[in-house]
């Protein structure tokens, strides 16, 4: 029996975006940047589609609490 290996892809880890990109590396360590919420930070998500489907959904419902 063969295992199916699911599609895994970096993530934003607060909007569950891929549209994440390096600012900066080297001697300082990574820093991306998310082109969708401006998250700027050293941590990216390695997910899978159900996951990020859970980040983004988590991420909605902050959003519709702020505009309360």
């Amino acid at each position: 029996m063969e295992k199916k290996r699911e599609r895994m892809v970096e993530v934003c880890p607060v909007c569950g975006s891929s549209e994440i990109y390096l600012e900066t590396g080297g001697y300082v360590g990574k820093v991306y940047h998310c082109k969708d919420c401006n998250y700027m930070g050293a941590l990216v998500v390695e997910a899978d589609d159900e996951m990020v489907e859970a980040i983004k959904e988590g991420y909605g419902r902050e959003k519709k609490g702020e505009e309360k």
